[in-house]
């Protein structure tokens, strides 16, 4: 680990601490996970957790990418309620707000003002059944460390989101609303950190995926994706970037794996 990177660390450290013991909740009962968010089929399932129980509730919409009904929308509304009271007392306190990625211009981090156990609980406790399921390939069945933010997109902020992999080993991406056209998420080839960097496009996958709010996707995080260009409205999405350290540990063999698509050009 370099200076630069303790420094960074230490600095992050020192936001998240100053904002969560200054700012105050407009909603103190989101920061706890309750069972009662989550529609009964997902909770029924998942109280089961046998894969009899789970594939149902499971939509493939194409080989390794996974749609479900998850979150209640009264939950979605109250969620957005709270990220924008605290862009709203960010602004009045004159505090910077730290942007999820290098990719989004727009949205906040969870963890930054109080979700980092809501959103673990979420990983260790709900999704990693699913995770485990379907991904035990890279590091699905052993989750532990995540980076959970909401990303908005509206007409001249954010319209579209380019091409990209995500910094993750399972992308958990869940619509929150709210009325919006357009902005569909797309995917084209599944490839290994060996292979991201190349100019690979996938001859026998393109699919497009239309949000729907309370509905996630489940999919791994090299699995390259991208969102159109929405032309009305504004879209606002709960992602989780789900990681194994145990997975990334043991991920250095050097050698592209099997389920890497530029193995099928």
């Amino acid at each position: 680990m370099t200076r630069e990177y303790e420094a960074y660390c230490e600095m992050q450290r020192e936001y998240r601490n100053f904002v969560q013991h200054n700012y105050i909740p407009l909603n103190n009962h989101l920061y706890t996970l309750n069972e009662d968010i989550f529609v009964p089929s997902f909770l029924q399932a998942i109280q089961v957790n046998t894969p009899e129980a789970l594939q149902p509730i499971l939509h493939e919409e194409h080989p390794g990418i996974y749609s479900f009904d998850i979150l209640k929308p009264e939950f979605c509304n109250q969620l957005l309620e709270e990220v924008m009271w605290f862009e709203e007392w960010c602004v009045k306190q004159q505090v910077t707000i730290q942007r999820p990625n290098s990719m989004n211009n727009y949205g906040a981090i969870l963890d930054d003002f109080g979700f980092d156990s809501f959103l673990n609980r979420l990983m260790t406790e709900y999704i990693s059944p699913l995770s485990t399921l379907l991904f035990n390939d890279v590091g699905g069945d052993s989750l532990d460390e995540h980076h959970g933010f909401v990303v908005e997109y509206k007409m001249g902020k954010d319209e579209s989101l380019d091409f990209h992999s995500d910094d993750s080993d399972v992308t958990f991406n869940v619509c929150l609303g709210r009325e919006f056209t357009d902005g569909k998420i797309y995917f084209n080839g599944l490839l290994c950190r060996m292979c991201q960097q190349s100019s690979f496009l996938s001859t026998h996958e393109y699919v497009e995926i239309t949000h729907k709010v309370g509905r996630a996707l489940l999919h791994r995080g090299l699995h390259r994706h991208g969102a159109n260009e929405i032309t009305s409205g504004e879209r606002y999405n709960l992602i989780l970037w789900c990681r194994s350290n145990q997975y990334r540990l043991q991920d250095n063999s050097g050698e592209c794996p099997e389920w890497c698509d530029s193995k099928r050009k």
